[in-house]
């Protein structure tokens, strides 16, 4: 879901630059591939049991979700390449 979240944010923000992340979206959600590039943002939990991240990290999950976006790969292959540039 936070995959969902950011990407909506940046759609919304930046409609020409976000267009492509639509991949995600449609023809159906592809749930695989968003929870793997919600973990590219380093989500964590405080003290208080509320959710933080960095801007970096939110870039970085932009980034890497604009790439995959445009090979649109399978399914297997999407996650394999995520986790790889989550790695740079």
């Amino acid at each position: 879901m936070f995959a969902v979240a950011a990407i909506e944010l940046f759609r919304e923000a930046h409609p020409d630059k976000g267009a492509p992340l639509e991949w995600f979206f449609e023809p159906h959600r592809r749930h695989t591939l968003l929870t793997e590039l919600g973990r590219t943002a380093k989500p964590r939990s405080d003290a208080a049991g509320g959710l933080t991240w960095s801007e970096e990290d939110v870039s970085e999950l932009i980034r890497v979700g604009l790439e995959i976006a445009e090979l649109k790969p399978s399914t297997k292959r999407g996650v394999g390449m995520i986790r790889a540039l989550r790695k740079h």
